[in-house]
């Protein structure tokens, strides 16, 4: 079975190579395609069955890791033969047991699962992080260098096992796809290939986006999930003894929201840790390494989601062998969108050497929110793609509770708006779920808005907002939430995009990264400037990016606010809150720059 699996689809493909020499054969091999979500005559399912070895594996320093390990199966019996592997490294207990008894994996259940690619020839395998499931230890802060070190230690683990043919991949979303470019960071000379999806390339500004934490890793600890009550034990751990043992030390391990808490600025050094943790747990740190291991990435995320900014930096930053894929679904989402067939496309190419012509196709294909049918993907060698136009926008005070965001400069210069912040900010949605709030929520009473008349055609956002404001506000300091809202002719409202900045974090810096022209803020503590309450300052910041078709009829809307729902704890407040006038100044507008596919037209003009 073996020498089958190793060999069929160079038997296929010289089938189909042949099969123009008889055009009404029976015989004839199957078409060959292989695109974005379809695939077909390239890689033959060979297998129907799948068996289960649950185990420890020890690492450098030790540490018992629990493992789970998929192997192909005919009989009821792994099948012979050495297999490529896929594997995950996860601190969300890689399997669980239900009250009624049920095992279930966390390689089943989504649109990303992996546990299919074992009907291709693959071993599938996931492993609990140390402090977390079922594996021993006390977690270290957050994707730290002792799992980089682990990852390493694993790959090569599983490089090494006779069931193995030493071509290794890894693969995740979140937590688990940031685990992933760790990996890379350490070269393991079997590791070919790696998948992360909605992953954190630049850590700070993840969590810490403008100098503000609001963002959804700011939660308390789930004690179920982040200790690994209810992970299912390893075979030899028959009464669960030994997971009891483990999860008792995961208690000794860095609580997430202190952490990042304790770090208000990059430079920081962390007081749980005693080191530059910001530093630590960013892949961007190890780009050279990352560059240099040679690892080929199929980079994934979402519109939607609050890390869309990272995997768009990553791309721009890392020249590995690449492809960026944008999606327009939340996070780790991918809609109606076939990920498994495009995973297996992917390691078919790098750990079986099957020419499907990954490489060739285009290095981004993203996904247009709102547009018709058919029209909803797109290609580009590059992001963001050629051919944007930028129209600036206008603040202008209006006539109403709104202001104007106007095509023309306001005119003269003066207050445009102004608001006090409401320190209690709610959503106007109240079925919003603020534990685990991936994105933001359209606010029941925000600060102030600034609207552009009825849309005349749909217009195409595509790429990178960008404020440019001058502000005042009453306090030394002051955060500042900028939203891009739709309003329909109906009047429902939908966030685009978003963006954030901390008043005193308004000073640009020369950033080491390639950040795409973007403003840069870099955090440090040095950086940091209090104003003298009632000065005019600038503050120029980008929001997410996005592909983002928004119908004829609707109307743009800029709302700014001085707090958010995710804001679970402030690191500056002020009694009474700040008052914040946005300023129109001679020569110094404040502007909102949109990018277009074709520019935008309001009915009347």
């Amino acid at each position: 079975m073996a020498e089958r699996s190793l060999f069929r689809p160079l038997l296929l493909a010289a089938a189909v190579l042949g099969a123009g020499c008889d055009a009404g054969s029976a015989d004839r091999a199957p078409e060959q395609v292989s695109a974005p979500g379809e695939y077909r005559g390239y890689s033959e399912r060979l297998f129907t069955e799948r068996v289960l070895e649950s185990r420890y594996v020890t690492v450098r320093d030790g540490t018992r890791l629990a493992v789970d390990i998929f192997r192909p199966a005919e009989g009821g019996k792994a099948a012979d033969g050495r297999f490529p592997v896929v594997w995950m490294h996860t601190p969300y207990r890689r399997a669980r047991i239900l009250p009624d008894g049920e095992r279930v994996s966390i390689l089943a259940g989504s649109d990303t699962d992996l546990l299919p690619l074992t009907d291709y020839g693959y071993v599938v395998a996931v492993v609990d992080t140390r402090g977390r499931g079922a594996s021993f230890g006390a977690r270290r802060g957050f994707l730290d260098r002792t799992e980089a070190q682990d990852a390493y230690d694993m790959t090569e683990w599983f490089a090494a096992q006779p069931w193995s043919d030493g071509n290794i991949g890894i693969a995740g979303c979140s937590y688990n796809g940031a685990s992933t470019l760790h990996a890379a960071t350490t070269a393991p000379p079997h590791l070919k290939a790696i998948a992360p999806g909605c992953f954190a390339f630049d850590s700070y500004r993840f969590v810490a986006r403008g100098g503000i934490l609001a963002q959804f890793n700011t939660r308390p600890e789930n004690p179920e999930q982040d200790y690994g009550h209810g992970v299912a034990p390893v075979d030899e751990d028959v009464d669960g003894s030994m997971a009891a043992a483990a999860i008792e030390m995961h208690y000794a391990g860095t609580p997430m929201a202190e952490l990042w808490r304790g770090m208000p600025f990059r430079d920081d050094i962390s007081p749980l840790l005693g080191t530059d943790f910001w530093r630590e747990t960013s892949p961007a740190t190890y780009v050279n390494e990352i560059r240099e291991s040679g690892v080929a990435i199929f980079m994934w995320g979402n519109w939607l989601d609050e890390g869309s900014f990272q995997q768009v930096l990553a791309f721009n930053n890392l020249d590995n062998p690449r492809k960026l894929w944008m999606g327009g679904w939340g996070h780790c989402e991918t809609g109606d969108f076939p990920m498994q067939t495009e995973l297996r496309r992917f390691f078919d190419y790098y750990l079986k050497n099957i020419d499907n012509g990954w490489e060739d196709e285009p290095a981004v294909r993203y996904y247009t929110i709102g547009a018709p049918e058919g029209e909803r993907w797109s290609t580009s060698e590059r992001w963001p793609p050629e051919g944007i136009v930028t129209t600036e926008l206008h603040l202008a005070a209006g006539s109403g509770a709104s202001g104007r965001l106007a095509a023309s400069p306001a005119g003269q210069a003066g207050v445009a708006g102004e608001f006090q912040v409401d320190y209690s900010p709610t959503c106007a949605d109240e079925d919003v779920d603020p534990y685990f709030m991936f994105r933001p929520c359209v606010l029941e009473n925000p600060g102030t808005s600034f609207v552009t008349p009825p849309l005349e055609r749909a217009v195409h956002v595509l790429g990178h907002p960008l404020v440019d404001l001058q502000v005042s506000i009453t306090t030394p300091d002051a955060d500042l939430f900028a939203y891009l809202e739709a309003v329909a002719p109906d009047g429902a409202e939908t966030i685009v995009t978003h963006g954030r900045l901390r008043v005193s974090h308004r000073h640009e810096q020369q950033p080491e990264l390639n950040y795409m022209g973007i403003p840069y803020h870099r955090g440090n503590r040095d950086d940091a400037a209090e104003v003298e309450p009632g000065d005019v300052v600038r503050m120029r910041f980008d929001l997410l990016p996005t592909s983002t078709v928004i119908p004829a009829g609707s109307r743009l809307r800029l709302t700014l606010a001085g707090a958010d729902p995710r804001q679970r704890f402030r690191t500056i407040s002020f009694d009474p809150p700040p008052v914040v006038s946005i300023h129109n100044l001679e020569g110094r507008p404040s502007t909102l720059s949109l990018p277009t596919r074709s520019g935008l037209r309001f009915a009347g003009n």
